[in-house]
């Protein structure tokens, strides 16, 4: 379980001895379609006064290989207001068994507290059910240039060019200054 009074800060120190760090907090996730492939039954949820995690279980319904490839598309709202623009960044892309054995090379601290999530270089992928308790998004795995404001992450899973799975989810990047 992610401890509550720990947080994941990607502090950039100013010159004048004030401290300010990007830090992240999910808003929103919703699944559109490919329940039947991936059921992910996730939520965002108030953990306290200033912190949002994301809980639930993702229920993979058929065992997965890499005929199954994600693509993501990120839309950014600079004020806050839900009027996203699409941010020109190419994402790449990734079969379903390497984008686990992706996250486990490089993301590894980040997934170790998922209950069940598939292993290192298991491909197929067997169907099981992974559970998520109260998970603070990682901040810093944001780059330092993370312009601050919403941003939607759309993910869809594409087998054989033609989509089957569907969801995004929105996070809030903002900067907390700390002053020394």
């Amino acid at each position: 379980m992610v401890n509550a009074f720990k947080l994941i800060i990607l502090c950039l120190a100013a010159m004048d001895g004030r401290v300010t760090c990007l830090e992240t907090l999910f808003e929103q996730f919703e699944q559109f379609s490919g329940f039947e492939i991936v059921d992910m039954k996730l939520r965002v949820r108030k953990f306290n006064r200033t912190m949002m995690t994301l809980n639930g279980t993702i229920y993979i319904r058929q065992p997965m290989n890499n005929d199954l490839v994600f693509h993501t598309d990120l839309f950014y709202s600079r004020l806050g207001n839900q009027q996203f623009n699409h941010y020109p960044v190419k994402m790449p892309t990734s079969g379903f068994c390497d984008f686990f054995d992706h996250m486990h090379n490089v993301y590894e601290d980040h997934i170790k507290d998922i209950v069940n999530v598939p292993q290192l270089n298991e491909c197929p992928v067997k169907v099981r059910q992974a559970h998520i308790l109260d998970k603070v998004f990682p901040s810093s795995v944001l780059p330092a240039f993370c312009p601050t404001g919403l941003w939607k992450i759309i993910i869809s899973g594409r087998l054989h060019e033609e989509e089957k799975l569907s969801y995004h989810m929105v996070l809030k990047v903002y900067e907390n200054n700390y002053f020394g």
